[in-house]
């Protein structure tokens, strides 16, 4: 089901964002608290500590390889009359791209590497090592 209550939101937030002409650093960090919500309500709150950070380095902007790691911490609520927890998780990420030319490059991504339950939304987990290739056509 769906539940709707009104109540107060604190947050505080950071993004970064350097780059040189090889590397490059970003990401950012949200820290949220939330007041008055009702403790019957049968919803999961947002987390209170979410992020994602992110190193890149390319070689002659043909190849690219880099790791990135998106976290959040545990999530609580309520699933009918019962507290439930949706636990924290980090999710580390390599990458690479290799760019043939300007229009052709192969890329290639290997997720969750810590290998924990990664749960982005309370009825749907991610378990295990993922990878992930594609081939970019650029017009």
């Amino acid at each position: 089901g769906i539940g709707y209550a009104s109540y107060n939101k604190l947050y505080a937030g950071l993004d970064w964002d350097w780059r040189a002409k090889a590397v490059s650093f970003n990401g950012g960090i949200l820290y949220a608290h939330y007041a008055g919500v009702p403790a019957d309500l049968p919803v999961f709150l947002p987390a209170a500590l979410t992020g994602k950070v992110d190193f890149e380095y390319n070689w002659n902007r043909r190849i690219f390889a880099g790791v990135d790691c998106r976290f959040s911490s545990a999530r609580k609520g309520m699933i009918g009359t019962y507290d439930a927890v949706m636990p924290g998780f980090a999710d580390l990420g390599l990458y690479g791209e290799y760019s043939f030319n300007d229009k052709l490059s192969f890329w290639l991504r290997g997720g969750n590497l810590l290998n924990m339950t990664v749960q982005y939304s309370p009825l749907y987990a991610e378990k295990g090592l993922n990878f992930t290739a594609g081939i970019c056509f650029k017009l």
